[in-house]
């Protein structure tokens, strides 16, 4: 078995959050948090037995990173090739995988095979069995192209997307995140990832004052909405598929309900404020503090003919951001692409990342590149605490 790769020239310490305001991400009230998986037991110990139960070991890639003694992303390869499609693996071995998901921040699938189209990918994710979720709240323009499963962000090529959780600026938000390689670009186009809890950590320590200021007071984010998708903006869903609705009336009972003020502009756009929202959130499960937002992606990447990137985020109490926090806030999108983890993509390839763990990212690339996209929720339960079965997803 190739063992996992445990050094790399940029290893990172990170400790525990010190004392602070930070909101608190809830822990899983799902399968995985009442029933763990018994082979864990025997994977966590490094041993061949356990791999060899799911006929899965973990391999290294060139590119993976260590933060706090973890391979980042954990890489995993089929035992033996052409035994069975990863569709059938994953739903055998499903707890196992999003738990190792959940200890590790972010899994790669590779090398396993027999998934080759869009309703492959989505006979994947339906047998994992998790909670559906809406796409409505992301500001992507994105096209579904098989139940559950959408392209990932269509805004152009020579647009980088920063990095940031999946609909942070959202009162809800998935717990799941998966990326399938149908073709990788000519260049370019990998999906950068990060741990959360690393940035956190810069922040704390690069930016003590900063930090406190963000936890205490929390965020806004402020964004200008088309009246129709703008395919050529990074942020272009209009405010009718965002809201699902061709009135205005519509879209103001659901910022109503969601607590987000908003003007109108005379050419039918739309300006929304989202309520105050946390910047620093303690993850309930693993106590530690998590950059659990989208500020970086709002203040170097939110920018079209609508809206200017240094307008879109706004201390929790309405007041702009003062020029310490700016500046410490692009100081940490530098280190951030700094200490990302960004590997090549190869055909069939399926990136599994927990939400409240690990942010993402896009480079640009050269086309075509064609990256599929599914988001969910946490793995549904019985009351005795089986799975419940999949149901069709309606997004």
């Amino acid at each position: 078995m190739i063992s996992l790769l445990l050094a790399c020239s940029a290893r990172i310490a990170l400790v525990d959050p010190p004392d602070s305001r930070s909101s608190r991400l809830p822990a899983p009230d799902g399968d995985l948090a009442v029933r763990p998986a018994r082979r864990l037991t025997l994977l966590r110990g490094g041993g061949a037995d356990g791999w060899e139960q799911i006929g899965a070991r973990p391999v290294s890639i060139d590119e993976e990173r260590v933060f706090a003694g973890r391979a980042f992303p954990m890489t995993l390869s089929p035992l033996l090739s052409g035994r069975t499609t990863l569709t059938e693996w994953a739903a055998e071995h499903r707890e196992t995988l999003l738990q190792l998901v959940r200890e590790n921040g972010a899994v790669l699938l590779r090398g396993f095979g027999g998934m080759e189209t869009p309703q492959g990918f989505s006979d994947f994710v339906m047998g994992l069995r998790l909670e559906e979720f809406g796409m409505g709240c992301s500001a992507a323009p994105r096209t579904e192209v098989a139940p559950g499963v959408f392209t990932a962000n269509e805004a152009p090529p020579q647009e980088k997307i920063p990095f940031h959780h999946e609909m942070a600026q959202c009162e809800d938000k998935p717990a799941f995140l998966f990326f399938y390689c149908e073709f990788p670009a000519q260049t370019g186009g990998a999906t950068p990832i990060i741990p959360s809890n690393a940035v956190a950590t810069h922040l704390r320590e690069a930016h003590p004052a900063v930090a406190q200021r963000l936890a205490a007071r929390g965020i806004r984010y402020a964004r200008t909405l088309p009246a129709q998708d703008d395919p050529l903006s990074p942020i272009g869903k209009s405010w009718r598929t965002s809201f699902n609705t061709d009135t205005r009336q519509g879209a103001e009972a659901a910022m109503a309900a969601a607590g987000t003020t908003w003007r109108w502009h005379g050419n039918g756009d739309l300006y929304t404020e989202t309520k105050q929202m946390p910047a620093l959130v303690v993850d309930g499960r693993s106590g530690k503090e998590m950059f659990y937002n989208a500020v970086i992606a709002a203040i170097t990447g939110w920018e079209d003919g609508r809206n200017d990137p240094l307008k879109a985020i706004r201390y929790g109490d309405g007041e702009e951001l003062d020029g310490e926090a700016v500046a410490a806030l692009l100081e940490t999108g530098e280190w951030m692409a700094a200490h990302r983890v960004a590997f090549g993509w190869q055909s069939g390839d399926v990136l599994i990342i927990d939400n409240q763990a690990a942010m993402h990212s896009r480079e640009t690339f050269t086309p075509p590149r064609r990256i599929l996209a599914s988001l969910w929720g946490e793995a549904l339960r019985r009351p005795e605490g089986r799975a419940e079965p999949a149901r069709q997803s309606s997004r």
